[in-house]
């Protein structure tokens, strides 16, 4: 060929030429070969040795703040003592070391009196019932582990003097699904107890004091119902990368803000790489993306104003009362407080109690009469009894009822053959006096002739029977008769029941507030609002605020301001006219107009079972600004049961804006 004829000629460059190329070929092939076959193990072994895990990395969530910015729900650090695996797999493996030493000790002692028993030598497929299975070595690998783990779980409990339990199938399942992430073998420790584990336990070997982020309640049951509470939750969100090898433990809003405003509240997640072994234990770490923090919430409750609710309910009715309060500016809606009893410890939902409150308020939980986590201000259904009464007297006065106008009272009234006692005293009744002394006959009688469909048509105006939408996961819509319904086998006797708040009508606190609070500003029907706004936890960050609008206006009543002023002068009469049943509302130099109310409740077959007890009400009758209902299950009456919690909370009112306070309650007119 022409390349060999060339080489034949006497060119000593030509020939140095092709001796240099013929030699680094060479050089290759043989760096080829030392790569494909002399080093394949080694890099077969490095290969294995460095794959990659990814942990999901749950953001900081944002604070739930009152409307002065005071904390109502917040993130602390929790300190666990937890077992680092990863530290251990040289301890694990000298143990597993030692059993199958043992076990191979065991197995030639097994075969030697099989030998000595056939007198002959087994053979090779008699040798095969002896040699040990793979279910039978990983047998060994777990005992080992759990040895290792239990008895450094028993020194940390002997060092803490604090005796520990060692769960060893709780153990194996993290060993074989969470092997990168530490296992803890005592949570929540507290300043002492850190103290007395950093200078006591000096073998530090694969234990260590672990923090972790977890939601706090500063203020323990404080407006928990409102707050609501958070549920194990540890899917990625929208935006998030979806696989993961780990997730660290994250939480999702259930009910209440923490579920209305989850998305704002939880922030978004990051992730970390692993760089992990053969056997899974962790080697390095790299953060790919820094979790993003969640953004506060900020409500309109005021925090004075809420506590002292709630102290004025255990106050006069106790720990365990079935009742709810809510408090509301008349003038755009605002929820300056929210009270449901009986609380409910919001951290027995992400396990932050210890076992003995876990235990404790499981077996509370238990008791279906309590049901503690319903919100009764917004999730229940109650007849309303006699504080419905203003709504069926605006409705007879827009329809021409002459508010001097008399009516007796024999002390019942009959309407066809039923007999309905009314608990107001016989007499002769006006407006004034039957908002006053509550009689049932008065209203009853001017509820029929303003005829049931007035009723209903103004009730739907007050929006009862449909919810208020408040974004807490947490409300019904309570119930009011439809015009449909009033036309289907309607009766006298059932409109006599809605005149005094019982039968077909239906509803929740809250709902009651917004209506009085309608009445109380002159006829606007508010959408209640509970957020403020919602804003970046750092202060000095250029994120983006968002704020909800207050007085956005969901309907008129269209009542007139003549029959309005009628029913405030008869409801202030009921606080402060010596016959009036609200007088224990009463506070020095300002002036409640109120409603007290009875409901009773009845069974399947129509016997008294219980009492739903209510104070309405909102002051100052000058300038109304603060609307305040009080609702007690298996109360009294009204009057005595609920007013007396009513006067505690305007008494705060006042003490506040004499403070200089009330420039953050209630807006002006």
């Amino acid at each position: 060929m022409l390349v060999f004829d060339e080489l034949k000629k006497n060119e000593p460059h030509l020939r140095l030429v092709a001796v240099m190329l013929v030699a680094g070929l060479c050089i290759l092939l043989a760096g080829l070969w030392w790569v494909q076959v002399v080093s394949s193990r080694e890099y077969q072994s490095h290969l294995e040795t460095q794959q990659f895990r990814t942990i999901r990395l749950p953001a900081v969530r944002g604070k739930i703040l009152d409307r002065e910015g005071r904390v109502l729900a917040e993130n602390q650090p929790r300190y666990n003592i937890s077992l680092y695996l990863d530290d251990l797999h040289q301890p694990f493996d000298a143990a597993y070391g030692a059993l199958l030493k043992s076990a191979r000790a065991a197995q030639k002692a097994s075969i030697a009196r099989a030998e000595k028993k056939l007198d002959r030598s087994l053979t090779k497929a008699e040798r095969k019932q002896f040699a040990f299975t793979t279910e039978q070595l990983q047998a060994l690998r777990e005992r080992a582990r759990d040895g290792v783990a239990g008895n450094l779980v028993a020194q940390v409990g002997q060092k803490m003097n604090q005796p520990l339990a060692f769960d060893a199938v709780q153990f194996n399942r993290h060993y074989a699904s969470r092997l990168a992430l530490p296992f803890p073998i005592l949570k929540n420790l507290d300043a002492s107890q850190i103290a007395r584990f950093e200078e006591s336990y000096t073998n530090r070997i694969g234990v260590e004091v672990e923090l972790q982020s977890v939601r706090s309640y500063p203020l323990g049951d404080t407006a928990v119902h409102l707050l609501g509470y958070l549920q194990r939750h540890d899917d990625s969100q929208e935006g998030e990368d979806a696989v993961f090898n780990y997730r660290i433990p994250d939480f999702q809003g259930a009910v209440g803000v923490e579920y209305g405003f989850d998305d704002q509240l939880r922030g978004r997640a990051g992730a970390e790489s692993l760089q992990v072994n053969s056997q899974g234990y962790r080697q390095s770490e790299t953060i790919e993306s820094q979790p993003e923090p969640g953004q506060n919430v900020m409500l309109t409750l005021d925090l004075d104003l809420q506590r002292a609710a709630e102290e004025s309910l255990k106050s006069h009715r106790g720990t365990d009362a079935r009742a709810a309060i809510v408090v509301m500016d008349v003038h755009n809606g605002d929820v300056l407080a929210m009270v449901s009893s009986p609380t409910i410890n919001p951290l027995y939902f992400t396990g932050g109690l210890s076992p003995q409150e876990t235990q404790a308020e499981a077996a509370r939980r238990a008791d279906m009469k309590i049901r503690p986590e319903i919100n009764r201000a917004t999730q229940e259904n109650y007849a309303p009894g006699s504080i419905f009464k203003p709504i069926i007297g605006l409705a007879a006065l827009e329809t021409g009822l002459d508010p001097n106008a008399i009516v007796d009272n024999p002390g019942y009234i009959y309407v066809g053959k039923r007999h309905i006692t009314d608990l107001a005293k016989p007499g002769k009744y006006d407006f004034r006096r039957a908002i006053m002394d509550s009689s049932n006959t008065y209203f009853i009688t001017a509820g029929l002739r303003a005829g049931i469909e007035n009723i209903v048509q103004l009730a739907e105006k007050f929006q009862f029977g449909e919810k208020c939408s408040i974004p807490t996961r947490q409300e019904t819509a309570g119930n009011m008769p439809t015009p449909d319904r009033i036309h289907e086998g309607w009766s006298d006797g059932d409109t006599a029941n809605v005149c005094i708040g019982q039968g077909e009508v239906a509803v929740t606190p809250l709902q009651m507030a917004v209506a009085y609070s309608a009445i109380a500003n002159g006829g606007t029907v508010f959408w209640p609002r509970l957020v403020s706004r919602i804003e970046p936890q750092d202060p000095m960050s250029r994120g983006a605020v968002t704020n909800f609008p207050a007085g956005l206006v969901r309907e008129r009543i269209g009542v007139s301001g003549r029959n309005l002023r009628i029913l405030h002068n008869a409801m202030l009469a009921e606080t402060e006219d010596p016959e009036g049943t609200g007088g224990l509302a009463r506070v020095p130099s300002w002036h409640i107009c109120g409603k007290t109310g009875t409901a009773e409740i009845m069974d399947e077959q129509n016997r008294k079972i219980g009492r739903t007890t209510w104070f309405a009400s909102f002051a100052p009758y000058e300038n109304p600004r603060y609307a305040v209902v009080v609702m007690v299950e298996d109360g009294t009456f009204g009057g005595p049961t609920c007013a007396p919690i009513a006067h505690d909370i305007y008494e705060t009112i006042l003490e506040k804006e004499k403070s200089g306070g009330g420039k953050i309650l209630a807006a002006a007119n």
